[in-house]
């Protein structure tokens, strides 16, 4: 499907519903569902407006600072099993610099 991006094992792939991307992150052996809203992505992003074709690229280059966010927000606020989690501007606010993996230069 072009508003999907390939997914990693056990986890479906991330994809556009209209106002938010909807993924999962696995975290302490669990499937956690998430979405970010496009507010949130545009913010990341320093992007203000996207094609539908660009969503996606954005997310994937925002990846790690998301999931990073998501894991943040699971460890500090009170999430129900099973539920949605939904990431918004203000979780990346307070995310510590050093929870965010470091990715490796590229040439």
């Amino acid at each position: 499907m072009p508003n999907d991006i390939p997914s990693q094992a056990g986890v479906r792939a991330a994809r556009l519903d209209g106002r938010r991307v909807l993924f999962e992150v696995e975290e302490a052996g669990a499937v956690v569902p998430c979405s970010i809203s496009l507010g949130a992505l545009q913010d990341i992003s320093a992007k203000r407006h996207f094609k539908t074709a660009e969503v996606l690229q954005c997310f994937t280059k925002a990846q790690d600072r998301i999931e990073a966010a998501v894991r943040h927000k699971l460890r500090t606020r009170f999430h129900a099993e099973g539920a949605m989690l939904n990431l918004w501007a203000d979780d990346f606010e307070d995310l510590p610099a050093d929870s965010i993996p470091h990715q490796p230069a590229t040439a």
